[in-house]
């Protein structure tokens, strides 16, 4: 019987032990250092590895020291490395008289989010008015911006075909949707020509009109400012939507410098307008939705204070780091999937697949009477 039992227990902690062989000791010799415990540790008392743990839905929890005098890159590296892991976040709870963290593997946002695609077409049109669908997360979770509750202004920032003009298109549709307005500046001249057709909004490619346009947004801005909360309540919401703000923001300079007189301010007017709706756009109900890094140094300490949603996408790590150092180091820069960006709210990074509407799929989803009724 004794044998009988011996062997019976060996067979069923065979795995176990083999996971400490392998796996929880090799983690351990190589993490008591840079983490804190001492070398004489049982490994078992802080490292929590369940047998699957390289399963898609297993959660890895090490205990921290109090003390959190570590380096959590460099803990973080060691535990992939020594774990043989991929494609997982790490969730890091320093408070409390127990400190942890919680590695889980990443859960991918799907391939695609086409709004002909009769599920995410229903998801957009139930989206509230001021929180339109950036895109899909893992697990198809809705990654939106509620501009009311959060962040009056949206932030965009990809390299070349990183899906800038995607999303700058697919969010101010949605409002266009609920009966907003909006100011399309577009010196490009063809990125939204979807936007030529709309009564509600007025387009502007040339540096000539979109100087004209923000001179008048500012007006418009002043004349919000003086309405009675009721009344401001019955106005559209207005969205300016700008895209290649570096290069505009290069030739609005440039132009303004051409026709400035002596007595006129240094700063281009209609800069200076862009300015104004950031930092007083929201109590007038007015938002932009910026399609770059501009230099100019009122809006770069805006990007901090008022873009409280940043939408990422084949950045450098300077980028990254500039526009959203909260959200801790940047992802790995491999080249992503079409439309996949990273979206960062709060401090933390979401992965999403961002809504991919056509010109032709926006012109006719707001000149639909039946979808504009709905």
């Amino acid at each position: 019987m004794l044998t009988v039992g011996t062997a019976a227990y060996m067979a069923l902690t065979r795995e176990r032990r083999e996971l400490m062989r392998e796996w929880v000791v090799p983690l351990h010799d190589a993490i008591h250092r840079p983490l804190g415990p001492a070398e004489q540790t049982d490994p078992r008392r802080y490292l929590h590895i369940p047998k699957n743990f390289s399963d898609d839905d297993a959660v890895i929890r090490i205990d921290l020291p109090r003390h959190l005098g570590f380096s959590r890159d460099v803990v973080a590296d060691l535990i992939t490395q020594k774990l043989a892991l991929e494609g997982v976040t790490f969730d890091w709870h320093p408070e409390g008289s127990k400190p942890y963290v919680r590695v889980k593997k990443t859960r991918k946002p799907p391939a695609k989010a086409l709004f002909k695609d009769p599920k995410v077409r229903e998801l957009v049109a139930k989206a509230p008015e001021s929180a339109p669908i950036i895109g899909l997360g893992s697990g198809n979770r809705i990654v939106s911006v509620d501009l009311d509750a959060e962040s009056p202004h949206v932030l965009v920032c990809t390299a070349s075909g990183g899906g800038s003009t995607t999303v700058l298109r697919s969010l101010t549709a949605q409002f266009l949707h609920q009966g907003a307005h909006a100011l399309v500046l577009d010196h490009r001249r063809i990125a939204h020509l979807w936007a030529k057709s709309l009564p509600t909004v007025t387009h502007r490619g040339n540096t000539a009109g979109i100087h004209d346009a923000l001179v008048g947004l500012a007006d418009e801005l002043r004349r919000r400012n003086d309405l009675a909360a009721d009344q401001l309540a019955a106005v559209p919401r207005l969205i300016v939507a700008m895209d290649s703000a570096n290069g505009t923001m290069r030739r609005l300079a440039r132009y303004w410098e051409t026709f400035r007189q002596k007595d006129d301010p240094k700063t281009s007017p209609a800069i200076t307008a862009l300015e104004e709706a950031l930092w007083a756009g929201r109590a007038a109900r007015v938002h932009v939705i910026l399609d770059g890094t501009p230099q100019t140094s009122a809006l770069g300490a805006a990007a901090h204070e008022l873009f409280a949603t940043v939408i990422l996408a084949r950045c450098t790590a300077d980028t990254w780091q500039r526009l959203a150092p909260i959200a801790g180091p940047a992802p790995n820069q491999r080249r992503s999937p079409q439309g996949c960006v990273h979206v960062v709210q709060q401090g933390d990074a979401h992965e999403t697949q961002a809504i991919w509407m056509t010109d032709a799929d926006i012109v006719n989803w707001l000149t639909d009477p039946e979808d504009h009724e709905s």
